[in-house]
């Protein structure tokens, strides 16, 4: 996981909530021991931050979102069989 800032401000951000620089100093990437649950709270914990000081943040999870899905190829009404009925029974008269 990568995490970039593109102002003093949102460095300083990240490295309050435990981001650490990475080599290429364009990055940082969250400190070490950090399961997926640690992980998750920071991410969290720095978007909100990010948003209560003005911020704009997006987190990408790489999972696709509607958005980002195809819909379907709409059939025409011509093409759409019609629903049968079922013959109605007759009743006998006694």
């Amino acid at each position: 996981m990568a995490v970039t800032a593109a102002t003093a401000t949102g460095r300083s951000l990240l490295e309050q909530h435990g981001f650490i620089p990475a080599a290429d100093g364009s990055s940082y990437r969250p400190r070490d021991g950090l399961d997926e649950r640690g992980l998750l709270g920071v991410v969290t914990a720095a978007e909100a931050h990010a948003y209560a000081d003005g911020l704009s943040a997006r987190v990408d999870l790489g999972i696709p979102t509607p958005p980002d899905i195809p819909g379907a190829a709409r059939r025409s009404s011509a093409a759409t069989p019609s629903p049968r009925t079922a013959p109605s029974a007759r009743r006998r008269a006694r």
